[in-house]
Formats: C-alpha cells, structure tokens, sequence
C-alpha cells in the first residue's frame, strides 16, 4: 500500500518530469527572531561509554545533553566549542536518493515522527524534493522534542565530526570542525528509526558507519566526498544484537556487545556507471545492477560464549584489543581474515575503556582502576603484559589521547586533563586540569551576590546535598555538603531524603536549605555549621525566600502540606519561628518583596497578600496579617515582582503571564507564552524580571519544559524575543548572573549539566524609538503640528450652485427596501379596503406614503392566512409625517451635531430626487413637512445667534436653497396630481385579483375613482 504523507510534507516524486512547486510555509511570515542567547560555557556531561567522546590530535569531544562539546587544549589552557542541530535544521548537502529501492513507499510515516521524513529504506523520494518544505521553518512544534546525542565521531584527520541521536527518527549529523561553533550541520541523515547506538569513522575517512539500537537493527556505510562532506549511502545490512561498541580495522567493521563479536567487510567494488538520461524523470534503457549487501561473519567466541564485550581499540589493520565487562582482556587478530578471537589475560575489574598509546595499553575500568599493559608482550599474547594497576580515579567512563595529555571522563560527570613527567610512560596524577561537572542530577541554581569571600558568581545543589559554588567562568570556587536527615518510615522503606532548596542570603553569610522532609536548616558560610535546624514541613519543601536589611532577616517558607512557615531572627541573633500561614490548597510559591509584605500564591487560584507587623516597643514579635486576596484566572506556576515593587507577574498554569496592580488588585497586563511562530504557547516556570535601561527593554525569563527551552519575553509588551535549548531533561531551574558589564543566563538540568548562556539584549532601535525625542527649535518648521483641515459635508454645501441644472448632485444612494407584514387574505377584504380608502381623497392621496401612524380606516382587523399572500410594496421614503417616528429618534440621538447635520442633509437630497416620481403626496404629511423646515430654519437662526461659530453667509445659502427649492418642487408636485375632474376619466374596477397588486398601484386607482364621484 502506498504511504500517505503527512499534511506538512508534500513531496514530489524524484521521477516526475516537471520541476516540484515550492511549498508555502504553514506559518505566517514573521520577521527573523535575533539571538539574544548564545552559549559560552558546559559543564558537566552525559557521556557514560566509550561510544560518546572520542579524542583526535589535540583535540577532544564529548557529548552533553542535546549539544557536542569540542574542546581545543593548548597547553594549561583550553577552549569549547559547541555543535548543534535544531529539530527541523537544514542542512548544506542534502543526501541523495536510494536508486534501488521500490517505487513506492511500504509504510505510512507515523504521527510522533519529528520530522515526517519517508525513510531512503522506503521510498525513492530524495532529499531535494522537500528542501523547500515548510519543515525548513526555523520553529519547532512541542510535539518536535529536542533528542540527545549519544554518541559522536571525529575523523582522523579532524575535519569531521559525527553526531548520532537517540528516540524516535533520530538523525546522524555531520558537522565540519573549521567552524567555531555551528547550528547547521553539513548533512542530516534520518534512516534510522529507533536511535543510533554508535558511529565511527573508516581509518581514511571515506566512510562513515552508523549503527542503530536493537530496535532499529540496521547498519548503514555511507562514502563521504573528503572535500564537502556530503554523505551518499553505500552498503547496508541488519543488526539486531545488543551492540556496545564498533571501531574500524584497517577497511573492516567490528561491532561488539552482548555475546556478540562480528566482522563486516567493507571492499569496494567498481560499479557500473548508469547510461545519461536525456530528459529529467527518463528511466535508463540499460538494466542497473541491485545493491551489494554489506557482507558481515560472526567470531567464534569459544569459551566466551556468555561474555557481554564493553570495548576495543584497533592496534593496526589486522589486530585489536577487545574487552569484556567482567575484565577479559582478549586479542582480535584477522592476518589472512582468519578472525580469532585469542583471551590473553584477566585485568581483575570491570573494564569499561580502553585505549592506546605508543606502546602502552590503557585500560580503564568501572571502580577507578587504570591499567597499564605493555603492547608488545600483549600481541605476543603474554598473560604477564600487565605493568601497573593505579587505584586512584573515580569511576572511569571512556579515556583517550592527545598528543601531549590524557584525557579521562569519570563517573562523577567530571572531565580531567592530565599531563606526562618527563618519563613518556608515566602519568602525572597531581595537577590536572579539570573540567568539572555534578555527580549527581542538579535539582537548582541561583545567583550569589556579590562581594562575598569565595568570589562566586552562582551556586548549584544536588539531592545528594552537595552545594558548589561557580563563577561566571564555569570554574569552582567553594563546595560543601548539607547533612540530611535519614528517611525511617516504616511503610514506606525505599523513601530517600534529598536536598531539593538552597537560598543564600546577601553575600552568602548564611545558606538556608530545606529537604524532602521538611526540615529547614540555617547554615552558616563562615564556619559551615548548621546554627538551627527545624521541622518546618510535614513533607517537601516547595520553596524558601529570605528578607535582609539593617533591621530585619525574615526567612518564609512553603510546602506540600497547605502551609508557609515566617521565621526571622532575632535582636540575640537567634532564628525563631513566629507564624503559620495555612490555605485552602498547595501554596506554589512565597515571596517577601520589602520589610512590611508577604506574598503567597497557591493552588486555589488566590494570590494572598499579608503585612508584616510588630508590636510597639517589641520589635521581636511580629505577625503576618492577610490583607487582600487576589483571584486568578488559573492556577500559577511561578510569580516574581516587577522592578518597581508595585506590581506582580504571574505565570499561570493556561500558559500565559498576568501582571498584577498591587495597589489596585486588577490585572494590568496578560500576553501568552508564544514562540517566534505566534503559535505552541507553554507554561514557563522559574520566572525572573528586569527593569529597563537605556539600551534595553525590560524583560521576562524563564524555563520551559515543554520544549525544554529557556524563553525571554518583552516584559512590557509581551513580545517573545528569544528561546534557546541544550538540555535534554527537565530544566530544574535558571539563574541571572549580572556583574562585570555583561548579563549571563545560568541553567541546570537533570541530565547533570550547566549551561552558561551570553544575554545580549542590546538594540540601538529601542533606545531610540522609546525615548522622548529630543526637542528642537521653535522656528524650524519641523517643529510646528503637521497642517489638517478637513471640510465637512455640510461646510462643502455652502459651495454648491442654487440652479438645479449647474448645481453640484449627490452621487446615487440606494435606501433599504422596507416591505409590509401585512398582506390582503382574501379578496372580500380587499373590497373593503378599497372602498374604505375611497372615502377620503386625503387618504387615497397618503397611500404610499410611510407613516408609522395607522389610520383607523386602513388598519387590517388579522394576520394574513398564507405568505404567498403577502404584498410587495415600493421602496419606503424618508418618514417624514410624524414627530414620532423612528427615524426622527435615531435623528435626534445620532452622534455629534456635526454627523446629525450631515444625515439631514443626505436625508433631503434624497427626498429631493423622490419628488420628481409621479406619486401622490397628502396633504397632511406636506402641512407637517412645511411646519418642520420652518421649525428648523427658526432653531439654525436661535443657533446662530446664541453662538458665532457658523457664519451668516452659510446661514443664509443653506436657508434659500433648501426652502426655494423644496417650495418650487411642491408647487409642481401639486399640479400634477390636482387636476381638474374633467381631465381625468375614471376607471373600471379590476378582478378580484387586483388585492395581489402592489399597494402603491391600488391606492392610485382609489383616489382617481374617489376624485371623479
């Protein structure tokens, strides 16, 4: 069955002789979004096998979260550069079409896929059909999650670097090393479907291997052009074995992991060059041959039969060293592609990497044991290879070389440098050059300001207690550990207690931290000892916010238990507990934003403002009294005070942010959580806020974990300015570091790694575009108000001609069609509707005439019995026979007097028009016109009189126009339709049909039979 491609990817099949239409972007078209982010600094990493970091000349890379960390070491110093790919990233060489696959694809691309992408595997689609789709947007939806890296590749001559992803359609990204850092990958490969487990690189670069997860069970040769690094797929075959590494031999692949150690050969052949197609989509006449499998053998593992193999390291083309987890060190050795696996020696631990050096094997394992073997001995296969065994590293994660150090990634997510003595084959273990990192998930970070002893800019925490220090830098400044509490319940043994808060005060003279337990501790810097301790919480401790001046130190807390807890320390320098604060519902987060306020917002829905107090005379007692409640639209994430300290933002769990009038208790302000496509709003956590300077807008930062990104909005408008992302994990928090000229964003993930972001913000527009303008001298005429005179229409009227012929005319306005409710239901009826409007030449002469006033005569006595009955009548004329009509209300309340002259005027000249028709006008309704002209001339006189603003001249045009004019119009009106008896023959009286005619026709034949009698 032919697949069905997604509703945003339209492709055009490679074979159609017409070129693919460009494709529309779903998005609306938005002004490029400028980075305000960049990143300047990772610490930490994820890398947890050999399969993630690999080392080349004197250069090395790691993985860490979704971004590879390259870092350059010259010396005792040393440099990172970072590679990255955005979801929907394009890159600069698209990956050609499989030519021998089926001409139609075999599945249907599923729902969770990122990118949509029909697999080469499935379909003869090529990458340039869909180079213009609106996948190229430089968004990215929720649903377009961003995937880790693990597991990377440098070429041997360092030019390249390979990147694999994990999850769902991963992708294996090709970078070039000449740039400095890059978003854009040379190539993007999507054929694997379920992760790729590992990539290597072939000894002379001219293939990249990728192999996939169990799950996907493919292997993939791609040839690589040296010069560009476009990619095209070359050999491939399935793999299904549980793999933990792969590493070339000479033109060979091995691939190694549970039970499982098998040699793939990669010869190339010479192909057979296809004919030239004259025209684009033109199948070639000659027959292609179908395409070589990558042939592959399983080694003979003998007595290794049940030994899961970790890792290996080529030692030439023909021979290797392989290890498994439970320290068999064995020798691979294929001369004459006899592929023997040889078991040489035990190295007593877990192995988990290994690596060579001139003539020196390193071998790293699990516990923090490094052996050193002798190379020689070991390919004579000597089980006395073994020189050393030093037990001093924490556990050992992957290791490699450089030309002048060794590099090891130990398990407490820490990177070291290490040098050599004087001797090649020795180490020196006493200065390295660290790059350290959390061992532990880091569950927060705040900033630390300054002046304060260890000169730090930001600290992290982890569960395990552990507080670190940093600067701007990423670099140590001071550690120290938090005593927890052990966790005794009796029903609940597998509960652990963990550090989840940490705050420091001004300069960080006191830490105050709170656990899973509830307990809050009070830490002092200077001597790192615990001066209170208290059972504050009946479980976690949500939050913790502190108040410090020359007079007071307030501490309040908040928890899972409905409650928040006010400390404060006392005149004898003791910290006391003074008052709970109980609620409705879980209390999300409390803030003390001066001496005399605290804030809380909770689950409820409620924002709770309460004052601060103390008795007179007894400045140690004090209480929190509530003084007004705020209701919110939703429940709220995260609050933090605007500059000013009068107003609050909020972000709320409907994924927008309010801004809250303390004072006034009303929302001032509330914008959605948007991206730079107007579209996905999320929730944003962590909120912290900035006043405006002179070159930048005042701004809102935060956490998203949605996408997992770190979002900065214009806090004014609302406007999104900014989002960036690196974390593959729940972000646990983000810090803003600001000192030395310069603003940085910290952030901090599950995944054990710090991110130090630049903040630019600057924009010489915004300063100029929000500042008043300077003032300028009164006699340039640029500073006089721009010239505007508008003439009404009533102002324009005093300019047009009295003669009728030479006057200026309207231009033809159409008047809504009024038709009657009532109809004729019979034809008796209407007989006596015709003989009642005989009776009175006035009334047959008011006919047609609208009126909102039913004379007694004419009123019909019940509804009509059918629709079809109902009668048509003309167009309805201005009502003008009643002082009450609808149209004379409207008159009197429309608008300004300006706009009810204006209608008056447009009423006349259509009124006008209407009296060249041949109808017949009564005679009360022309009574009741002239009454209201002369009224209305009267009022424009009083007006004129009372005010100066209209002038005689107009006065007295607007009056002897309309009055001549109209006056002159009814004479003639009058003497058509009185005319002498005698000049008029009477008429017969028509069928019974005659009711079905329109009114207006009946009433004419009325009045004439009337007139003759």
């Amino acid at each position: 069955m032919a697949s069905t491609p997604s509703n945003r990817l339209k492709l055009t099949p490679s074979n159609s002789p017409y070129l693919p239409h460009p494709i529309r972007s779903p998005y609306r078209g938005r002004a490029p979004v400028e980075p305000r982010l960049s990143l300047k600094r990772v610490v930490g990493t994820t890398c947890t096998s050999p399969t993630g970091f690999d080392v080349v000349n004197s250069s090395f890379a790691y993985i860490a979260g979704g971004a590879v960390v390259v870092v350059d070491v010259n010396g005792a110093e040393y440099t990172q550069r970072f590679y990255r790919a955005r979801p929907t990233a394009l890159p600069v060489y698209n990956t050609p079409p499989l030519p021998y696959s089926p001409s139609t694809p075999t599945q249907t691309p599923k729902a969770n896929d990122s990118r949509n992408r029909v697999s080469l595997r499935e379909s003869t689609y090529g990458s340039h059909d869909w180079s213009d789709s609106p996948t190229s947007s430089k968004t990215w939806t929720s649903r377009e999650r961003i995937k880790a890296a693990t597991c990377l590749a440098l070429s041997k001559e360092g030019r390249f670097l390979a990147v694999g992803e994990t999850g769902y359609s991963p992708r294996v990204l090709i970078f070039s090393l000449e740039d400095n850092s890059s978003d854009t990958p040379l190539v993007s490969i999507s054929e694997h479907a379920h992760g790729v487990k590992a990539v290597a690189w072939s000894p002379d670069s001219k293939y990249l291997a990728s192999l996939g997860a169990a799950n996907d069970g493919f292997l993939y040769i791609w040839r690589i052009d040296t010069k560009t690094g476009a990619a095209k797929l070359f050999q491939q075959n399935r793999c299904t074995s549980y793999i933990r590494g792969m590493i070339w031999v000479g033109s060979s692949l091995i691939t190694l992991g549970v039970r499982h150690v098998k040699v793939w050969r990669v010869e190339e052949g010479q192909s057979t060059s296809p004919m030239k197609q004259k025209f684009m989509g033109e199948a070639s006449l000659a027959p292609q041959p179908h395409q070589k499998t990558l042939p592959g053998r399983n080694v003979l593992l003998n007595s290794m039969i049940e030994a899961t193999f970790s890792c290996a390291a080529a030692i030439d083309d023909s021979k290797a060293i392989i290890c498994s987890e439970t320290g068999d060190v064995c020798l691979f050795d294929d001369t004459d592609k006899q592929m023997k696996l040889i078991h040489v020696l035990e190295s007593g631990f877990v192995t988990t990497c290994v690596a060579i050096r001139g003539n020196v094997i390193y071998l790293g394992g699990k516990s923090g044991n490094l052996a050193i073997l002798d190379l020689a001995s070991f390919v004579k296969r000597s089980p006395d290879s073994l020189r050393t065994n030093i037990d001093s590293f924490a556990g050992l994660f992957a290791l490699g070389f450089l030309e002048e150090n060794m590099v090891t990634v130990d398990s407490n997510r820490s990177i070291h440098i290490w040098g050599f003595d004087e001797d090649p084959g020795q180490l020196d273990l006493k200065s390295p050059i660290p790059i350290p990192g959390h061992q532990d998930s880091i569950l927060g970070v705040d900033a630390l300001s300054r002046p304060n002893v260890p000169g730090a800019d930001f600290y992290s925490w982890s569960g395990s207690g552990q507080v670190i220090l940093w600067d701007a830098e990423g670099r140590i400044k001071s550690s120290f550990r938090v005593p927890l509490e052990e966790a005794c319940f009796e029903d609940e043994n597998d509960l652990v207690n963990q550090l989840t808060l940490v705050r420091a005060t001004e300069g960080g003279r006191f830490f105050v931290t709170g656990d899973k337990l509830g307990v809050v501790k009070i830490i002092d810097f200077s001597t790192l000892e615990c001066v209170s301790s208290m059972k504050a919480h009946a479980s976690d401790c949500q939050f913790i916010t502190t108040y410090e001046d020359r007079s007071k130190f307030v501490i309040a807390t908040c928890g899972r238990d409905r409650t928040a807890q006010l400390f404060h320390k006392t005149a004898e320098g003791k910290f006391e507990h003074f008052q709970t604060l109980e609620f409705a519902a879980r209390v999300v987060q409390v803030l003390i934003p001066s001496a005399d306020r605290v804030i809380t917002c909770s689950l409820d829905r409620t924002l709770q403002v309460h004052d601060l107090v103390t008795k007179d005379g007894e400045p140690d007692v004090m209480a929190a009294i509530p003084a007004r409640t705020l209701p919110l639209k939703a429940s709220p994430s995260s609050m933090a005070m605007s500059a000013d300290g009068k107003s609050l933002f909020v972000s709320l769990l409907d994924r927008s942010i309010c801004l809250y009038d303390l004072e006034s208790g009303k929302p001032a302000n509330t914008f959605k959580c948007i991206d730079e496509s107007g579209t996905e709003p999320v929730i944003l956590d962590s909120l912290t806020a900035r006043p405006a300077t002179d070159r930048e807008p005042s701004f809102l930062l935060g956490v998203s974990n949605t996408d997992k990104s770190i979002r900065i909005y214009d806090a004014q408008t609302g406007t999104f300015l900014d989002r960036e992302w690196g974390h593959t994990e729940a972000i646990n928090g983000v810090a803003l570091v600001e000192g030395g000229g310069s603003k940085r964003v910290v952030s901090v993930g599950s995944d054990g790694t710090i991110m130090i972001w630049e903040l630019d913000l600057q924009d010489p527009s915004w300063g100029s575009a929000t500042r008043d303008p300077s003032p300028i001298k009164d006699g340039s005429a640029i500073s006089r108000p721009t010239l505007r005179r508008v003439l009404s229409k009533a102002e324009l009227a005093e300019f047009q001609r009295s003669s009728p012929s030479g006057g200026r005319r309207s231009p033809p306005r159409t008047l809504s069609k009024r038709r009657s409710i009532y109809s004729l239901s019979s034809s008796s009826s209407s007989r006596t509707l015709v003989g009642g409007l005989q009776a009175s030449p006035s009334l047959s002469i008011a006919s047609n005439t609208p009126t909102r006033r039913p004379s007694a005569d004419s009123r019909c006595t019940s509804p009509p019995a059918s629709p079809k009955a109902r009668v048509k009548r003309r167009p309805s004329l201005p009502a003008l026979n009643s002082a009450k009509t609808k149209s004379t209300s409207n008159l009197r309340g429309f608008g300004s007097l300006n706009m009810a002259t204006e209608q008056t005027c447009r009423t006349l000249r259509a009124y006008r028009k209407k009296l060249s028709s041949t109808d017949p006008i009564g005679q009360e309704v022309l009574a009741e016109l002239d009454q209201e002209l002369r009224l209305t001339a009267v009022a424009l006189g009083d007006r004129a009189t009372r005010s100066k603003a209209m002038s005689d001249t107009m006065l007295n045009g607007l009056l002897d126009q309309y009055s001549e004019r109209l006056v002159a119009l009814l004479d003639e009106k009058l003497q058509l339709n009185y005319r002498p008896s005698s000049d008029q023959e009477p008429e017969s009286p028509k069928s019974p049909k005659s009711p079905r005619k329109r009114s207006g026709s009946s009433g004419a034949d009325s009045s004439s039979g009337s007139m003759t009698a």
